[in-house]
């Protein structure tokens, strides 16, 4: 990962635009003085009407390009930090989408949103009130101190103790709150965690009558962070009016010491003005870059929390024997080629992409010793599963639940990546293949229905794989074998119907035919189907499922793994998978397994099916 600088060297040209409007605003801004004090000592005290006039003159048309050159910058600054505020959504959007399932939930939600919404828009806002206001601050100093010096060097020593206790001020406001603005993002994120819990949950929350509960964890959670927030202020309570006093105590000792001057014959009245004003100007510009000084330490907080997204390597590990040429191939290749542990060559998809086509004789799907464990796990999720999937088969998975069937739906399409052993798809190991292009030959369909904000018809192309083109025909038939046209026709709109986020709109069911339809529309070589029944009633599962055996036939007899709960279901396929605590407890077809298996026939006990 660069450094910030890294964002900014890109936009190097209005930068340098805001730079020298920047260089023009301050010289406008200190040449006023100037001409203040030419007016009084050269005007006004010899009484040269004249002179006034003209300088007069002089001094409206400075201010007004004084404040052309201001609005410009302004304008060139906002433009600049939307700018790096998109490029690093850019970057953490394409971060994220090559995080693996598990660095979402090391993350959590909560943090995640707020680093990708408050926390960019914290940058931003620091990054263009900076350059309006701490970019000039430098050169209003520098010149401004050395009229001051070249009027009187005693004023200018005047100025300097001022600006030293300002100093000293920031130092101790900042060193006092950077720890606790780190604390107030962190409570942040757990009060979005929360929200989102409450907001999500609501129904569940409503219906056992815990509200109370619910309260008292808010009212822990917000209180905590109030605490924070107002020892914050407290702080910057301490500087801010310390500042100020310092603000106009400079006044009076530049009329203190001004005034003697005077008296003494060294300076005169229009010069003492003239100070003034380089002082006021002086102190103000380091009064509003105080204020944006004050929230850098927050916005360095907010970067360094980006940064741990953008550098946060994939926690996935490879199976032995590829873990090492993985490794090796992705240092070669940019990081956002990879994708939740996916392999490229460095060269792109390279000879490593598999494009072998199964034939009768090598399984299109083989899991070999597979084994899987969660993070922190104390005992693996799966233990040496084997088995094999040919084209046109049905492979039922069934098992207590917890006992790893979607852990191996998960797997096949790389979402999580394997402890030890191998996945062989089309006699070639997931590993080797470039991961777009495995998931682009499965049709998966989650055990939890998701459903996008959009038309139903946007809903279904989603399936589309990269490249596939897809015609209204191809999306009505996907629909039709997902027997999902029954209740699509009946909405208003039809497939053109607005989906709401989730699908909360739609029935489970309906969400679980659209899942289906999505995937279908794939055409893939392997569906994988993680209990994706549950929501149906009886009638329109079988006529799904007589649909799907019937796509099974077709030329490219794509193969279908399904976890199911119901033995009617699962005695139809070709093979059962029995999957006992992570184990392989029984594989075979229903007849087989009835008289082999003890976990099969406890099974067939519990839901009284016989044999």
């Amino acid at each position: 990962m660069k450094p910030f600088m890294h964002y900014i060297k890109p936009l190097w040209f209005p930068a340098a635009i805001v730079s020298l409007l920047s260089l023009l605003t301050v010289a406008g801004t200190l040449y006023i003085p100037t001409l203040t004090a030419t007016i009084i000592n050269d005007g006004v005290l010899k009484g040269d009407l004249e002179m006034i006039t003209s300088s007069s003159i002089n001094m409206l048309v400075v201010a007004l390009l004084t404040v052309l050159s201001a609005i410009l910058g302004v304008a060139m600054s906002a433009h600049i930090s939307a700018s790096v505020g998109k490029v690093l959504r850019d970057d953490l959007v394409k971060a994220l989408q090559c995080f693996s399932l598990r660095d979402f939930t090391h993350f959590g939600t909560g943090t995640i949103l707020m680093r990708t919404s408050r926390d960019v828009e914290k940058i931003q806002s620091v990054l263009g009130e900076g350059l309006n206001m701490i970019l000039p601050m430098p050169l209003m100093i520098c010149v401004g101190l050395g009229l001051t010096f070249y009027k009187s060097w005693q004023l200018g020593l005047v100025i300097l103790a001022v600006m030293a206790c300002m100093i000293l001020t920031i130092i101790f406001i900042e060193s006092r709150a950077l720890p606790i603005i780190k604390a107030i993002q962190l409570k942040l994120d757990d009060i979005t965690d929360l929200v989102r819990d409450h907001i999500v949950g609501m129904p569940v929350i409503r219906a056992f009558n815990r509200r109370t509960y619910e309260n008292d964890k808010e009212i822990v959670i917000f209180t905590e962070s109030a605490r924070l927030n107002k020892k914050l202020r407290q702080t910057f309570a301490i500087g801010l009016p310390t500042i100020l006093i310092l603000f106009n105590m400079s006044t009076v000792a530049i009329l203190w010491f001004g005034g003697y001057n005077v008296s003494m014959g060294s300076l005169q009245v229009g010069d003492i003005m003239a100070v003034i004003e380089y002082a006021n100007l002086i102190l103000l510009s380091m009064l509003m870059a105080i204020f944006v000084i004050i929230d850098i330490p927050e916005a360095i907080v907010c970067y360094a929390r980006i940064r741990e997204l953008l550098e946060h390597e994939n926690t996935d590990t490879f199976p032995e024997p590829y873990a090492s040429s993985i490794t090796n191939s992705m240092s070669q290749s940019t990081k956002h080629s990879t994708n939740q542990g996916s392999y490229q060559t460095s060269t792109g998809t390279g000879t490593a992409t598999a494009t072998a086509t199964a034939t009768d004789n090598t399984p299109l799907l083989e899991f070999r010793n597979v084994t899987f464990r969660y993070d922190n796990a104390e005992s693996p999720a799966l233990e040496n599963i084997s088995f094999k999937v040919y084209h046109g088969e049905t492979l039922a998975i069934m098992g207590d639940i917890g006992s790893g069937k979607s852990t191996i739906t998960n797997l096949i399409p790389r979402l999580f990546a394997i402890e030890s052993g191998d996945i062989l798809f089309k006699g070639k190991s997931i590993y080797e293949w470039n991961v777009d292009d495995l998931r682009a030959h499965i049709g998966y369909v989650p055990q939890k229905a998701y459903l996008f904000t959009g038309t139903i018809d946007m809903n279904v192309r989603y399936g589309a794989a990269s490249g596939q083109v897809l015609s209204v025909e191809d999306v009505e038939n996907a629909c039709h074998l997902a027997k999902a046209d029954e209740f699509i026709n009946r909405l208003d709109g039809g497939y053109q119907y607005t989906v709401s986020q989730g699908g909360t709109n739609l029935s489970g069911g309906q969400r679980q035919r659209l899942a289906m339809a999505r995937a279908l529309v794939r055409k893939p070589d392997l569906f994988i189907f993680d209990d994706s029944f549950s929501a149906l009633d009886g009638t329109t599962e079988r006529a799904v499922r007589t649909a799907l055996q019937e796509e099974l036939q077709k030329d490219n007899r794509p193969a279908l793994i399904s976890v199911e709960q119901k033995v009617s279901a699962a005695k139809k396929a070709d093979h059962i998978l029995i999957i006992n605590r992570g184990q392989v407890a029984g594989y075979g077809t229903h007849d087989e397994l009835a008289t082999t298996s003890t976990v099969y026939q406890q099974i067939l006990a519990s839901q009284e099916v016989t044999a």
